[in-house]
């Protein structure tokens, strides 16, 4: 079986950078061998052709086998984008103080609900990098679509997983509607359902539980 554009899938994956470092994966045996410590995501689901993922790796896996396992380089336009120099950016010291950081290099901050990586420190001048951490690289995937994934439950769950980071959801489907085991945000759940129904245009909708208690009780 070969995926297309708007399968869902399940996948296990490896990225790395050219020098062999891992920046991401979740695959809980290959964490263990190479002594990768923190929460790993064991189940990720996927969208194809919603950039879920970078674009290269997206547009990489459309036509691609399920099942097999794929290596696949992506560069850094098809991945988190080129160095913009503009988002290198001088910054005075007292602004950090304001916050209470202390800058060292390499720190990770918020400045103007921006994020950067402290680059270094001359005087009370702070040199800050705005752009994505792994900008400019070059990626290595080691990746397999593991199986396609026809239940809605599954596919909503997938998703408020990997886009919203909503962790071990359980719920239910019932004609056409899935019910998760949890309240939803208000200010998210219009958003949230409009999204879906572009991904699962078979969805009639999503509610948190108290909604559904809610609609018993009418």
């Amino acid at each position: 079986m070969y995926a297309q554009k708007n399968d869902f899938v399940e996948i296990k994956y490896t990225g790395r950078l050219e020098d062999g470092s891992i920046f991401d994966l979740n695959d809980k045996e290959q964490a263990e061998k190479e002594k990768i410590k923190g929460h790993i995501h064991e189940r990720t689901v996927i969208c194809l052709g919603t950039t879920d993922l970078v674009s290269g790796l997206d547009t990489f896996l459309i036509g691609k086998e399920i099942g097999k396992k794929l290596h696949t380089t992506i560069p850094p336009e098809e991945g988190f984008g080129k160095k913009d120099p503009k988002l290198l950016q001088m910054l005075p010291l007292n602004k950090f103080q304001r916050q209470n950081i202390n800058p060292i290099p390499g720190l990770q901050v918020t400045v103007d609900n921006n994020s950067g990586t402290v680059k270094s420190i001359s005087g009370g001048r702070i040199l800050v990098d705005f752009n994505h951490p792994l900008a400019g690289k070059t990626l290595l995937y080691e990746i397999t679509m593991v199986r396609k994934v026809d239940s809605l439950k599954e596919k909503v769950l997938g998703f408020l997983e990997l886009n919203v980071h909503m962790h071990n959801l359980k719920g239910m489907e019932k004609d056409g509607t899935v019910i998760i085991e949890t309240e939803l945000p208000k200010e998210l759940h219009s958003m949230l359902e409009t999204e879906l129904k572009k991904r699962i245009p078979e969805l009639q909708g999503l509610r948190g539980k108290s909604e559904e208690k809610e609609g018993h009780s009418n």
